[in-house]
């Protein structure tokens, strides 16, 4: 989202962008006032800092490796009654100089029609063509109260003895060889098709001193400092047939080439760079190399690289003081976490914006559904038709601030006919063209550095109208391969790069992975339509059933529709944070082992029906309730039962005694007292339970569990065969 007000901007998809200001006279004269939209983005800077009415701040201004004083002032403007910014450096005379100087086209402009129109007594703003506007933009650090600034301008502003060289990245290929033997780089002027592109047309901006990385198969091979800036100079002979869709005349940079030994593999260090959202640069969002020749690069990458190939030898050329290490200020954007004592009133903000908007939904299904989402991002609603499912989805994420709107929340319907996992990942075209599915679009947009903050979610609407275990069994495999690395959590490919043909698809879509923004909600009704769920199926996701509708319920008109409930959150809130038990045991121990204690009785009942669970499951479920104790969402019992309820019962199905007298076990657990078994087994009606949620569920110790668990027992008795998904 681009915000604009009067000469000041700010694109939301620039990594650590704070705004961008369309230099005018005032940046020349003292700074410039920043309008009250923009306020907020600056103390965020800060952290959170704001500067009090009447107060200033010192601030830092970072250009390049120079460092500028300036300060920030919170004024109050009595005729206009509000507060005032101002980024002032009236006395830095450096700094006025170098705005001046790297900002002369503006600079003349605006000079020549003050003196035509002798403005300058009047003060009147003079706006400068939007084809000539140059520009500043400033950049959080992750030190408060200090920016880096970056330069727009129309004219390449030299080097001086101060200044560190422009640092370039150049894929080579098969001409590298070409180019070290004769000491240069040659690039054309246009394709065969009289195509121009901006990666060619970077040669002219290459300047005696600069730095250039050469990338071939796969690493860096060397790199080199310009001897000479570019000249017309046709296609040199030794690059033979490389490039035949050229056209002969370009431009040739002579330099100086240094072979680094051992050569740096991309996947040293092109993970790190991600963050760095460098403008026009050479790596993808997902750490590929892209298609082109000359790219802009970075001081800071380049020390990235540096600090990442300790065993290879840099020329000294190479070699600056550490500039601000941008994994510290320019990497990924995070929101503040929510801290565990807020959990609980953003759920219940959550669960007031549902009200407002009309829906009410059984008692602690919010709950449920969070913390479901919480220790596994992959999430079953069941239930029968028209009982809100989908509906639910779309509203808890719409309360965090993640809609249609902004890319956050997708719908993906189901086809009958989906057989295999191209309908939802994507699939090669009879060109060798990959084409992307609509899970593998919302990926791509969730990977990128400028997103990974957001959550988002998918809601596959009627999965089970196809074979779940045929379409998503890519998507069941990668998610048991979790794992952290560097504070994120990462899966295996979903596509690998060598199955893709071209190199922008390799680029793109290779080694696409499920990263930990992104949350999976399937919606299913059981009937005569659908599919049945496999174990691998359920073993993976927590199955929330509510088919149990109270029909007599209304919305209440004293609720307003009010969107200004809705709240954004950040990714923390519901992304994992334990992986396997070992991450969280020493902490919460008695919990674990109360626990699995009782899954243990569990299980020696369902193994007599084949039907026993394993570690995942146990992990799983100590999960939940280590969130719910952490959070004080529900009592332990109400967990438990809903875990018992959406982990184990669903499991269960099959006809004959041993079935029954599993449920009989199981009800035993539920209702937390000792049954009359065998008898129940003779007679058939003393099985047929009459007690349901409503009678009696204090004296119940998991009723959601004894109430599906009775059902069950019912419908085997009717049928001669049960499922906990029988409606």
């Amino acid at each position: 989202m681009i915000k604009k007000n009067r000469s000041w901007t700010k694109d939301s998809r620039i990594s650590s962008l704070i705004a961008k200001k369309q230099v005018d006279w005032s940046v020349f004269e003292y700074g410039s006032q920043i309008p009250i939209e923009f306020h907020l983005h600056f103390f965020e800077a800060n952290d959170d800092e704001k500067i009090e009415i009447g107060k200033n701040k010192k601030i830092q201004l970072l250009y390049r490796t120079q460092i500028y004083e300036a300060a920030l002032y919170n004024i109050y403007q009595k005729s206009a009654n509000r507060e005032s910014l101002q980024l002032r450096y009236d006395s830095n005379k450096e700094l006025k100089a170098l705005m001046i100087s790297t900002f002369k086209s503006t600079y003349d402009y605006i000079a020549a029609s003050r003196s035509r129109s002798n403005r300058e007594s009047s003060k009147e703003q003079i706006k400068v063509p939007d084809e000539q506007a140059e520009y500043i933009e400033f950049y959080a650090t992750g030190v408060p109260y200090r920016y880096e600034m970056k330069f727009i301008t129309r004219n390449i502003v030299p080097l001086t003895q101060s200044d560190t060289p422009n640092i370039w990245w150049v894929n080579q290929g098969a001409t590298l060889s070409a180019g070290q033997a004769e000491g240069n780089l040659w690039a054309p002027l246009k394709a065969s098709n009289g195509r121009a592109m901006y990666h060619w047309d970077t040669m002219d901006e290459v300047k005696v001193g600069d730095i250039i990385l050469h990338y071939a198969n796969g690493a860096l091979r060397s790199v080199s400092q310009v001897l000479e800036a570019a000249v017309y100079a046709p296609k040199p002979a030794s690059f033979q047939s490389s490039g035949n869709g050229w056209e002969q005349e370009g431009r040739l940079v002579r330099v100086q080439y240094h072979a680094l030994e051992p050569a740096i593999l991309l996947q040293q260090f092109s993970q790190a760079l991600i963050p760095l959202n460098i403008e026009q640069g050479p790596i993808n969002i997902i750490g590929g190399v892209k298609q082109g020749y000359l790219f802009r690069f970075t001081l800071q990458a380049m020390q990235i690289i540096q600090a990442r190939s300790a065993d290879t030898a840099w020329p000294d050329f190479t070699k600056f003081a550490s500039v601000i290490d941008p994994m510290e200020g320019e990497g990924l954007v995070e929101m503040e976490p929510i801290l565990d004592s807020d959990v609980a009133s953003t759920v219940q903000t959550t669960q007031a914006y549902i009200r407002r908007k009309g829906f009410q939904f059984p008692d602690h299904l919010i709950e449920n559904f969070y913390l479901s989402l919480k220790t596994k991002p992959f999430v079953i609603l069941a239930g029968v038709s028209g009982t809100g499912k989908t509906k639910l989805v779309k509203l808890f994420t719409e309360a965090l601030g993640a809609t249609s709107v902004n890319r956050q929340f997708t719908l993906i319907p189901v086809r009958p006919d989906w057989s295999d996992p191209s309908d939802l990942l994507g699939y090669k075209d009879l060109s060798g063209a990959f084409r992307p599915g609509r899970l593998t679009e919302v990926l791509l947009e969730a990977t990128k550095p400028s997103n990974r903050h957001k959550p988002y979610f998918i809601c596959l609407d009627e999965m089970n109208l196809a074979r779940v275990e045929h379409y998503f069994s890519d998507l069941l495999s990668v998610l048991e391969t979790q794992e952290w690395r560097d504070d994120r959590i990462v899966t295996a490919s979903l596509i690998g790069k060598e199955s893709l043909t071209t190199d922008q698809d390799q680029q793109t879509f290779g080694n696409m992975y499920l990263p930990d923004n992104v949350y999976l909600v399937g919606t299913v009704n059981m009937d005569e339509t659908t599919h049945p769920f496999s174990k691998k199926v359920l073993d993976r996701a927590n199955t929330i059933e509510f088919n149990y509708i109270n029909l007599a319920q209304y919305p209440d008109e004293a609720l307003a529709d009010d969107d200004e409930l809705a709240t954004q959150v950040p990714n923390s809130f519901l992304r994992s944070d334990y992986l396997q038990l070992v991450d969280v045991y020493g902490e919460y121990r008695d919990l674990v082992h109360r626990t699995t204690e009782k899954l243990v009785k569990i299980n020696t009942i369902l193994e007599e029906i084949h039907s026993h669970v394993g570690f995942r499951i146990r992990d799983a479920i100590c999960f939940y309730l280590i969130y719910n104790e952490r959070f004080l969402l529900l009592s332990e019992d109400v967990a438990l039962d809903m875990q018992l309820l959406q982990k184990i019962l669903p499991r269960i199905q099959g006809s004959g005694s041993s079935v029954k007298r599993a449920l009989l076990q199981l009800m035993e657990v539920a209702l937390d007292k000792s049954l009359p078994i065998q008898k129940m087994m003779d007679d058939p009606t003393e099985s047929n339970f009459k007690w349901n949620a409503g009678s009696s569920s204090e004296s119940v110790k998991y009723p959601q569990s004894a109430r599906k668990i009775a059902f069950m027992l019912r419908r085997l008795e009717e049928d001669g065969f049960t499922s906990y998904w029988l409606s």
